[in-house]
Parts: C-alpha cells; sequence; structure tokens
C-alpha cells in the first residue's frame, strides 16, 4: 500500500473550508457551554468526523468520476488518483467502505459523548449522520446527483447550516440565531467554491455529460449565478454580525472585513473572459479566503 497515493487521493488541500465552517460552529458551542475536558474531547471527535466525511467525499468523487469518464485527460486542474492510476477501483472502493467505517466510530462516540441517554437527539443526529454520508457517496455513485444539477444544494445544506449549526449545538445544547445565520453564510461561500469549480470545469462538464448548475445555465448565466452567491455571502453576513452587535460594534465591522478577500478573489471569476484554466488558481484562493472568514468571523461571534 502505497501511503503517499491515499494522500492524493483524500484532497487534503480540500480540508480548510470544510473544517473552518465545523470550527466556527464548534466556537459557539464552546462558548456557552465553556471549556472542559469533556467538552475538549468532543470538540476532537467533532473534528475527526468532519475530516473523515470530507476524506470519504473526495475518494467517491474521484471514484464516480473516473467511472463515468468525467475524469479525461482534458480534464483541467490536479489528476486524481485513479486518473492517474495510481490505485484500482477495487482499492478505492476499499478506502471508501474504511473512511465510512473510521467515520461512524468517531460520529457516534461524540454523540454519546453530548447527549448521553438523550436518545431524542442522538437519533436525529444519527439521521443527520447517515445522510451525510449517503451524500458524501451518491454525489457521483449511484444516485449521480452532483450531474443532476442538485451539487449546490448538498453543499449548501451539508457544509453550511449542518456544519455549523450541528457541530454549535452539540457543544452547547441549543440553536443560537448566530449559528443559523452563519450556518447560512458559511453555505453560500462553500457552494461558490463549488461553482468556481464548475466554471473552471465547464467545458470538459458539458462534454462528459456532467450537468453542474453551470452547464445547465451556460457559462453566462453560470457568472450571473456566481456574482448573487458573493452578493448573498456577504449580505448574510452582515446580517448575522448586525444581529449580534447590536450596539454597531466597530468590532463586528472589522469581522465582515475579513469577507472582502473572498469577494475579491470570486469577483475574477465573473469576467467574461476568465474561463477554463485561468480560473484554476481561483479555485484554491477562493477556498482559502472562504476558510479565513469562517475563522475569523466564528471566533468574533463567539467570544466577542
Amino acid at each position: 500500500m502505497n501511503i503517499k497515493n491515499w494522500v492524493v487521493a483524500a484532497r487534503l488541500r480540500t480540508l480548510p473550508l470544510s473544517l473552518s465552517a465545523v470550527l466556527a460552529g464548534c466556537f459557539m458551542g464552546v462558548s456557552k457551554s465553556g471549556i472542559s475536558a469533556m467538552s475538549l474531547i468532543l470538540f476532537i471527535l467533532i473534528v475527526m468526523t468532519a475530516v473523515l466525511l470530507q476524506i470519504l467525499s473526495n475518494f467517491a468523487n474521484d471514484y464516480g468520476d473516473a467511472v463515468s469518464g468525467v475524469d479525461s485527460d482534458n480534464r483541467i486542474g490536479p489528476r486524481r488518483a485513479l486518473q492517474n492510476g495510481d490505485m484500482t477501483m477495487s482499492e478505492m472502493k476499499k478506502g471508501i467502505v474504511a473512511v465510512t467505517v473510521m467515520a461512524l466510530i468517531t460520529g457516534t462516540a461524540s454523540l454519546f459523548l453530548a447527549f448521553g441517554t438523550d436518545y431524542v437527539n442522538i437519533a436525529v443526529f444519527v439521521l443527520l449522520g447517515a445522510l451525510s454520508v449517503i451524500a458524501a457517496i451518491t454525489y457521483t455513485v449511484g444516485l449521480v446527483y452532483g450531474y443532476k444539477g442538485l451539487g449546490d444544494i448538498s453543499v449548501f445544506i451539508f457544509f453550511g447550516l449542518v456544519a455549523v449549526m450541528g457541530s454549535s449545538f452539540m457543544l452547547s445544547g441549543n440553536i443560537s440565531m448566530e449559528s443559523i445565520l452563519w450556518g447560512i453564510t458559511a453555505g453560500f461561500m462553500a457552494t461558490l467554491v463549488l461553482n468556481v469549480n464548475n466554471l473552471r470545469d465547464y467545458e470538459s462538464d458539458r462534454v462528459n455529460g456532467k450537468r453542474s448548475l453551470v452547464v445547465m445555465m451556460g457559462l453566462k448565466g453560470g457568472k450571473i449565478y456566481h456574482a448573487l452567491l458573493i452578493l448573498s455571502a456577504l449580505i448574510s453576513a452582515l446580517i448575522c454580525l448586525i444581529y449580534h452587535f447590536s450596539d454597531s460594534s466597530m468590532t463586528g465591522l472589522s469581522a465582515w472585513i475579513s469577507l472582502i478577500p473572498i469577494a475579491i478573489a470570486s469577483v475574477y471569476c465573473i469576467h467574461p473572459a476568465h474561463t477554463g484554466r485561468e480560473l484554476d488558481p481561483m479555485l484554491k484562493k477562493t477556498s482559502i479566503a472562504a476558510a479565513l472568514a469562517n475563522l475569523v468571523c466564528g471566533a468574533v461571534l463567539a467570544w466577542c
């Protein structure tokens, strides 16, 4: 077994964005529950589960795109493990099963630590966990809803609302308005990153039958949609910070400014002349900018 190949397949560069939304929720939860040995262990388990679910999503996406033929030689961006021939389909299937089992173990442990014998909350989060696993796998395998223009909705829900509100609730036992509003903002930012990917891959997706929203709307429509996502993220973040800082504190305005880099990185994608390979660097920049906004605003909403 070549560890390097598995690291490549895990796509570690995708972790900061998904983790940052979970961390934002954890910050809000810990700020209400207080720091203790139990909350620290729970925090670690939540983060581990989030990492494993992201890796599971990446493995399944690699497998599904290889089976469908979307990962052809014409694809822009880093080459995938199966596309390179670094591992076999059988090995990737085993990896998907292994990561799923590990996510179930850490997720189950976190639920019992968070809720004890509160079986209603445990049942709700077991359902959410099951849906997360199903969504990660069927994005490009089985239902392949990612090829039917439904990927944006899934990303908004699981990388935004569930990531922020779920982690906050597990640590604090309640859902705050800030966690709801920031969950919406994180959802818009995660969808924005996905749309950069879809704008970049427009031609190859169209040729290979992957019907992302950008393919459905056309490149011009995809860029208009991108502009709306930027505005939505900026406005929802501002609403969240205004709600939290009812006294119009400069701290809230300063935190909102942390979203400016994601706007700058994303505005580049809207220009009609910027397509294909020109957008590839923007994927990383947009993801880092969104992760920064999650961490900064999450910390500010928790402790200021």
